[in-house]
């Protein structure tokens, strides 16, 4: 039974806030209730964590009163967790351990694999499914910095809202890409290019293995074209859409002359992933169809660039395409509110938050 029908997804960063509502509709049909950006101030998010309450309570205010749609007026939340902040590691323990030895091997090995002292960290786990008869169990483990958690929990609850769950990002963007069982059955390098940072997620047969993050990102391409042409950042972003990497245009083969470096730098991180996954003792432990990445999904706001899932298709050799996070989704009855494919690139976090609690395929 679902007790929570209607949830709201809360896409935290450092420079905005994103909301997504959704109600459960079917065993994979959603409807769209609402959705909405803010940008915050400077000082309301410091380190991943909430610094100024104010400043951001304001935003988030404003947030909710200004959004497209109708959001519900209940305050369940599922909020994400700064990706930079989070430490995941899937760690090799013996089959047989019990649950007690099973804690402590992990308290052990944690210490060994973050840069951080137990006593500094929220961590959880999970144990991944392996190959029959095996003598070793996979588990996957995430933590994170207390101050970082405390400072949502401590924040949503004096302003009268309930935290279901907070996640990392990855996490929630592989949601909102994998919704289906039938979708798992390889392994996809995802990249997430934001306005300041780009995200390296490798799921295998559905389960997040590796992620990584990096700050060549859609403002440092916006910022390359500012250098070239007399445009402001708005401009050209503008551009990226409207003429983007377009060979059959002057400005197109412009646009691309002027991003090649960074073009380039960016095919050399994603070759970097491919050769880690496909080299890593870990990719053998998987069925043959996933022991090498099939393709790459785009999604965040950055992978609006025109043009961009062809240039790395062609430079790369294989198969790039735009994610769609809004397969599953339908417009609320009575309103004309969608989202568009664009949009939904840059609400894909958002959106596998508020899939969370209605989710069976978490």
């Amino acid at each position: 039974m679902n007790f929570f029908p209607v949830s709201i997804g809360l896409d935290i960063s450092d420079s905005a806030i994103k909301a997504v509502a959704l109600k459960k509709e079917g065993v994979e049909t959603f409807t769209l209730l609402g959705f909405g950006r803010e940008y915050l101030k400077e000082d309301a998010i410091e380190d991943g964590a909430i610094k100024n309450a104010e400043s951001f309570l304001a935003a988030l205010n404003s947030l909710f009163k200004n959004q497209r749609g109708s959001f519900p007026k209940g305050k369940y939340l599922v909020v994400s967790l700064p990706e930079e902040k989070v430490f995941l590691r899937i760690l090799e323990l013996p089959g047989a351990l019990k649950k007690e030895e099973l804690n402590e091997a992990l308290k052990y090995e944690l210490e060994a694999n973050i840069p951080m002292s137990l006593d500094e960290v929220y961590y959880d786990y999970e144990i991944l499914p392996g190959p029959p008869g095996s003598t070793h169990q996979d588990i996957m483990v995430n933590a994170v910095p207390k101050r970082i958690v405390d400072s949502y929990v401590n924040f949503f609850g004096q302003n009268g809202y309930r935290i279901l769950a907070l996640e990392s990002e990855s996490f929630s963007a592989r949601r909102s890409l994998f919704t289906a069982k039938a979708d798992v059955k390889e392994t996809v390098l995802v990249l997430d290019i934001g306005a300041a940072r780009t995200r390296f997620m490798i799921v295998a047969e559905g389960i997040l293995r590796f992620t990584s993050s990096n700050v060549l990102a859609g403002d440092k391409f916006s910022q390359l074209l500012t250098e070239r042409f007399p445009l402001n950042l708005k401009e050209a972003e503008f551009m990226k859409r409207m003429v983007g990497l377009d060979k059959n245009q002057e400005k197109g083969r412009e646009l691309l002359d002027s991003l090649r470096p960074a073009l380039a730098q960016l095919k050399e991180q994603i070759q970097n992933y491919l050769n880690f996954f496909e080299t890593h003792p870990d990719s053998h432990k998987l069925h043959d169809s996933a022991q090498k990445i099939s393709k790459i999904i785009l999604i965040g706001g950055g992978a609006a660039l025109w043009g961009l899932t062809d240039w790395l298709s062609t430079e790369l050799g294989l198969a790039v395409i735009l994610g769609n996070p809004i397969k599953g989704l339908k417009a609320a009855p009575g309103f004309k509110l969608k989202m568009s494919l664009e949009d939904s690139l840059s609400y894909a976090s958002a959106i596998g938050l508020a899939l969370r609690p209605g989710q069976e395929f978490i």
